[in-house]
């Protein structure tokens, strides 16, 4: 076998999968496959000069490459079961937060220190929403800003790139299962391996679909949210983004039970084009401070 473990995909789920194997057990041989660059090298052309819009390059690095599309995102981390995603359902709650409340220790260790925390616990304006019919959802946020967010992707990457082998601008085209392990097939070459973990986020999701389709692996269908940007005046939103920085509001309508609800609120933010499988929107926005830094970077 080439590796023990090969991983395909590196994002946060990829990263912190080779972290944890690594530190865990060092002997392991673990590969990690992405389709974009490495982190110092991920730049969108976009300049809002020459070049105004999406030129669809081979590959996109606001989405793609060492960590994936939260990378020059605004860097926030929620720990909550209330929303974000279904883990708690297979590990339990408590179990869920742990690992959360781990994983925000590891960005602290790798350059997040002094960030800050925010949290509903105790909030008054709890009360406020209740009072208007609405529910405020439990959370913590770490908010580590887009200049924090790539210094620790970027200390992750300088620790594990001694002991993890990394396979830059090389899309896996598929699986194959082998007696004792699995193939994982590049462009050029193939790899064999004991254990293969796919984490491929959101810009892989069409291949993963196919992926399981070839190896009879029974997928299910998630529901859709639809969401519309609102832009208003910082001032307007500051009394709860100065306290909760984000809040998630829910709110039931009363013509037809619908639940809706506010998502990635950023005071001051700037916003960025992300091309997801040739859908295009605008997203990801990044703290004004961080402009000059992003444009240096060919990103905003």
């Amino acid at each position: 076998m080439d590796f023990d473990v090969s991983i395909i995909g590196a994002g946060p789920g990829g990263i912190f999968s080779a972290y944890e194997l690594v530190n865990k057990n060092p002997k392991l041989k673990v590969a990690v496959f992405e389709t974009g660059h490495p982190l110092e090298k991920r730049k969108c052309p976009i300049d809002g000069d020459k070049i105004k819009s999406c030129i669809k390059c081979k590959t996109c690095s606001i989405m793609s490459g060492f960590g994936g599309a939260g990378a020059f995102s605004d860097g926030k981390y929620n720990i909550t079961n209330d929303f974000g995603g279904t883990l708690f359902e297979y590990i339990g709650k408590e179990h869920a937060l742990e690992l959360m409340r781990y994983v925000d220790e590891i960005n602290l260790n790798h350059g997040g220190k002094g960030t800050k925390l925010y949290s509903t616990a105790g909030t008054d304006f709890k009360k406020v929403c209740i009072q208007n019919d609405l529910h405020l959802l439990d959370a913590s946020v770490r908010h580590l800003g887009t200049d924090v967010n790539y210094i620790v992707l970027k200390n992750l990457y300088n620790e594990l790139k001694d002991k993890v082998k990394f396979f830059f601008e090389s899309p896996v085209k598929s699986i194959k299962v082998l007696e004792k392990g699995f193939e994982v097939v590049c462009d050029e070459k193939s790899y064999t391996c004991k254990k293969c973990i796919v984490s491929v986020g959101r810009s892989g999701s069409k291949w993963v679909e196919q992926i399981c389709r070839e190896l009879d692996i029974p997928t299910k269908s998630n529901r859709v949210d639809i969401g519309v940007r609102v832009e208003l005046p910082a001032e307007v939103f500051s009394s709860i983004t100065d306290e909760l920085y984000e809040s998630k509001i829910v709110y039931c309508t009363q013509k037809y039970n619908d639940y809706v609800r506010t998502f990635c609120m950023n005071p001051k933010g700037a916003v960025v084009n992300e091309n997801t499988n040739g859908i295009f929107k605008s997203c990801y926005t990044a703290n004004p401070k961080t402009r000059k830094y992003l444009k240096n970077r060919g990103i905003y």
